[in-house]
């Protein structure tokens, strides 16, 4: 089988992006979505609960979230086109690196907590949740509307002369 008949460069148009990176695209537009739409419901209903420490809280927390995964599947779609080993590395590289980094903020915090008195922890709490299960929901229900082939190559039986007793 040669390089141009193999299906998948039958299926990259010419000039444009590969069909994995229109897919990691469509994952990150869908995931933004929804967690922006979270982001935006808990902006309104916790100003409207808890006033500006409300708004401040669900704003910080939105932002760390949004961040987070949007940093991660932008990744994704940068190194959609390389191999399965490649991919890997640079996901768990990218995941430790933003971990590493959200856990230096929430140290800070906890040794400065006094100086962020407006912060209201179970708004944050609860929009981290909120936030993260409208990206994840979307990007789950993006993922299930993807149009992803399955296909097995015909049987080709062994000639007699390829079998060696």
């Amino acid at each position: 089988m040669t390089v141009e008949s193999r299906p998948e460069h039958a299926a990259t148009p010419a000039g444009g992006p590969s069909v994995h990176v229109i897919r990691a695209r469509k994952l990150l537009i869908g995931g933004a979505v929804g967690g922006a739409t979270a982001a935006a419901l808990c902006l309104i209903v916790f100003s409207i609960g808890f006033g500006v420490s409300g708004l401040i809280s669900a704003a910080l927390a939105a932002a760390m979230v949004l961040f987070f995964y949007g940093v991660g599947q932008y990744v994704m779609v940068l190194f959609a086109d390389a191999g399965a080993r490649t991919l890997l590395a640079v996901s768990m590289c990218s995941y430790t690196a933003r971990v590493v980094i959200l856990g230096l903020v929430l140290v800070l915090y906890n040794a400065h907590h006094e100086a962020w008195p407006t912060l209201t922890p179970m708004v944050i709490f609860l929009t981290t949740i909120i936030v993260v299960a409208g990206w994840l929901a979307v990007e789950v229900f993006v993922f299930s509307r993807l149009r992803i082939g399955a296909y097995d190559t015909e049987y080709v039986p062994p000639s007699e002369g390829d079998f060696e007793p």
